[in-house]
């Protein structure tokens, strides 16, 4: 047993895939919505008794933390070393850039196998940096038999 768990790389991979593939756009989408076209509350003479949230702040909030995270994510991907791995190209390529595998491959000078190869350690290395944001890491249980 090791100071820290077991790293389950797969599930890590498809937790990575998963927010770029999935929550990455809607992120970006999201975090580009004009703030100024959010109109401010109005105020009835009525009051009323509920527990209710306020919307537009909550708007603003939401588009707030879409723009930290996509900040975050070009960081982080602008900072991963390129070399002797090419996982920033990898990553550029794949996913900021959105132009697939085939133009990452011819990107990276890499054949399909080591391309690949170099992709998944690319993701691994992006979970990590990425954990002070969001928890992508997944580990495996350990059984102990207690």
């Amino acid at each position: 047993m090791g100071l820290l768990p077991e790293l389950d790389e797969q599930q890590t991979i498809d937790n990575v895939k998963y927010y770029f593939e999935n929550e990455f756009p809607r992120l970006k989408a999201r975090s580009h919505m004009n703030i100024s076209s959010i109109q401010s509350p109005s105020f009835d003479t009525v009051g009323t008794g509920s527990n209710v949230r306020n919307s537009q702040e909550d708007k603003v909030m939401s588009q707030l933390w879409a723009i930290d995270l996509v900040k975050a994510t070009y960081k982080i991907i602008n900072n991963i070393p390129d070399e002797p791995f090419r996982f920033q190209t990898i990553l550029k390529y794949c996913y900021l850039y959105g132009k697939g595998n085939e133009v990452a491959i011819e990107m990276s000078n890499y054949e399909s196998s080591r391309y690949f190869e170099c992709k998944r350690n690319a993701m691994l290395y992006f979970a990590e940096a990425f954990g002070n944001y969001y928890d992508m890491e997944v580990y495996k249980m350990e059984n102990n038999g207690v």
